[in-house]
């Protein structure tokens, strides 16, 4: 991606929400701890096999993500609820190492923290 997720958030947040930089960069630090936790359910899930859960923490990063306004990733997030759901584990597991590796910024400590 072009600009790095923090970027584009805040960009969006700002357009979107029409507030100012620091009241953005709050909602930004919420959303991003958020991503973070999901993903460390997702991890958890997959490492236990437990798709109904990976399912439901699939469905809340997809709510972050598009609340966030990175559409793309919610796709793949929805497309991993799906695969989860479905069974169809190895379109899952492979899901969720793409969005792992997209994520990352999220999961490192903020700097501003």
């Amino acid at each position: 991606m072009d600009t790095s997720l923090e970027r584009r958030v805040l960009e969006h947040l700002c357009r979107v929400y029409g507030l100012g930089l620091d009241e953005v960069r709050e909602l930004y630090a919420i959303g991003r701890d958020t991503v973070g936790e999901t993903m460390r359910r997702l991890d958890e899930a997959l490492a236990r096999d437990d798709w109904s859960e990976m399912a439901d923490a699939a469905h809340m990063l997809k709510g972050t993500l598009f609340n966030m306004g990175l559409q793309e990733l919610g796709d793949a997030a929805r497309n991993l609820e799906l695969a989860a759901k479905e069974g169809r584990l190895d379109e899952a597991r492979g899901l969720h190492a793409e969005l792992g590796l997209w994520l990352q910024e999220f999961r490192a400590p903020a700097a501003d923290a």
